[in-house]
């Protein structure tokens, strides 16, 4: 697939992998409409894609909270009725909650629920007509590696991502010769704000290491859409999670035990309270 002059919706673009991508397509020439809660972010990454690549079209701003069915009916009907139609959705939006799943609230998986999964629902379902009514276009679904198997103290996280994953590929097989793809990208830890934006509920602490450059995931994202990708797995771990989870599952196991076991603080909060 083509992007240079591709209609291209972008949710979760104010900072992070979203920004990336906004700003990967804009070099290819995309047709681009960014949204986000925060408005003036998204402003600033439009006016950084037009000074970064002046001959390609500038973004167009949409601030939008994607748990809302009123903005996004907003955000895709502006898309259509200012461009024609929408080739290509990312669905990149998200937020997370991190810790102990014992004191992780009802609230707090419906919180994740709202924007990871219902959020890409709500933009899958008002792109969908149009996109069929062209016989093309392309939903692109940024789930993680983390819903191929739940891993510890993400389980909000991990049960809306894998719940989008299952939708995905229900409606990619619905899909099936209508000239309507889906493609479903697996992410592993990569460095965004959405560290510092999550809610912390304690118990745990996050993984050390080096993780994934934002610019680079959206690189690999915009690759896998031109080369026609159905399953984008982003990491060596991940394809080996992909493979042990079906192979091997007692080693998976093994791994997300021992990986609790590490990264557990061995402190006791009170149950529903902040760190």
């Amino acid at each position: 697939m083509r992007t240079e002059g591709k209609r291209v919706i972008v949710t979760g673009a104010s900072s992070g992998i979203g920004r990336a991508l906004t700003l990967s397509l804009a070099r290819r020439g995309a047709v681009l409409t960014i949204a986000g809660r925060r408005g003036a972010r998204l402003e600033t990454v439009s006016r950084e894609a037009v000074e970064r690549f002046p001959n390609s079209p500038r973004p167009t701003v949409v601030p939008c909270d994607v748990s809302s069915h009123e903005d996004v009916v907003r955000l895709v009907g502006g898309t259509v009725e200012r461009l024609g139609s929408v080739d290509v959705l990312i669905n990149n939006a998200g937020i997370s909650v991190f810790g102990e799943t014992r004191l992780t609230s009802v609230d707090d998986f419906r919180d994740v629920m709202s924007v990871n999964f219902f959020g890409a629902l709500h933009c899958a379902l008002e792109a969908l007509p149009f996109m069929r009514r062209q016989d093309s276009g392309l939903i692109v679904n940024v789930a993680t590696v983390a819903a191929l198997h739940g891993v510890p103290y993400l389980a909000a996280y991990c049960a809306s991502k894998s719940a989008l994953v299952s939708f995905s590929q229900s409606l990619r097989a619905e899909l099936a010769g209508s000239g309507v793809g889906v493609m479903i990208v697996y992410p592993g830890y990569t460095d965004t704000e959405i560290f510092a934006s999550e809610k912390k509920v304690g118990g745990a602490v996050r993984p050390p290491g080096r993780y994934a450059r934002a610019a680079d995931v959206a690189e690999a994202i915009v690759r896998g859409m031109e080369a026609g990708g159905r399953d984008v797995i982003l990491t060596a771990q991940g394809n080996a999670l992909n493979v042990l989870r079906g192979l091997a599952p007692g080693v998976v196991k093994r791994v997300m035990r021992t990986m609790a076991r590490r990264l557990s603080d061995g402190d006791e909060p009170q149950e529903g309270g902040e760190p």
